[in-house]
């Protein structure tokens, strides 16, 4: 079974677009939540992530990558989704 890639964002973070697109760039298929207008969202990013991070945040499988870490990024990409 494939691992769901879900990207929870606040629109106003300037790391938004960039995440979003890092992603699309290497082909990864990914669902977005805004967690500022969705609830629920929020709450399934805060749950995640204990509520130590802020939005941006990618979950991918069980893990999870605070805002526009690159490296922690492709660590994950490529041990949870290879």
């Amino acid at each position: 079974m494939e691992k769901e890639v879900n990207v929870y964002v606040f629109p106003a973070s300037p790391d938004t677009d960039k995440i979003k697109n890092y992603l699309a760039s290497k082909a990864i298929p990914f669902k977005v939540y805004d967690v500022h207008s969705d609830q629920k969202a929020h709450k399934r990013m805060l749950e995640a992530t204990r509520g130590a991070c802020r939005a941006p945040v990618i979950e991918i499988g069980n893990r999870i990558v605070c805002g526009l870490d690159k490296n922690r990024l492709d660590e994950t990409i490529a041990t949870e989704l290879k």
